[in-house]
């Protein structure tokens, strides 16, 4: 998780915009995604709310291991 949040920018709006290519193994699979998406929390994108997951991540509530 830490190489494919590394990916994508935080935006103000509570966004997240992928900036470079990445691959996660995430909860309902791979999660593949290429520069330029915009993900909104809320929004579901490939089965879960990447947003609200990056967002968790990035404020410490999901594991970083």
């Amino acid at each position: 998780m830490h190489n494919f949040i590394k990916a994508f920018e935080r935006n103000p709006n509570g966004s997240w915009t992928c900036i470079a290519p990445a691959t996660f193994s995430g909860p309902n699979g791979r999660i593949q995604v290429a520069p330029g998406l915009i993900v909104l929390p809320g929004n579901i994108f490939m089965g879960i709310d990447l947003a609200g997951w990056l967002e968790r991540y990035y404020q410490g509530q999901i594991s970083r291991s």
